[in-house]
């Protein structure tokens, strides 16, 4: 699954929160604030499920 910043996902091991950052390729991790501001780094592999994307930019106009 193709997970961004900004995004509010849920893992396969219950933790659930927003994306503030993204690396790697071959593993591909990534760092969540927890509802209770902890953070926490997953691979973005165990992500079951994306709960809210934030809508996307347009150019300047």
């Amino acid at each position: 699954m193709l997970v961004f910043k900004g995004d509010t996902v849920r893992t396969s091991c219950g933790l659930y929160g927003e994306v503030l950052d993204t690396w790697g390729i071959a593993r591909p991790w990534a760092k969540l604030r927890k509802e209770d501001g902890e953070l926490a780094f997953f691979l973005r592999t165990d992500v079951t499920e994306i709960v809210k994307r934030p809508p996307v930019k347009k150019g300047k106009r």
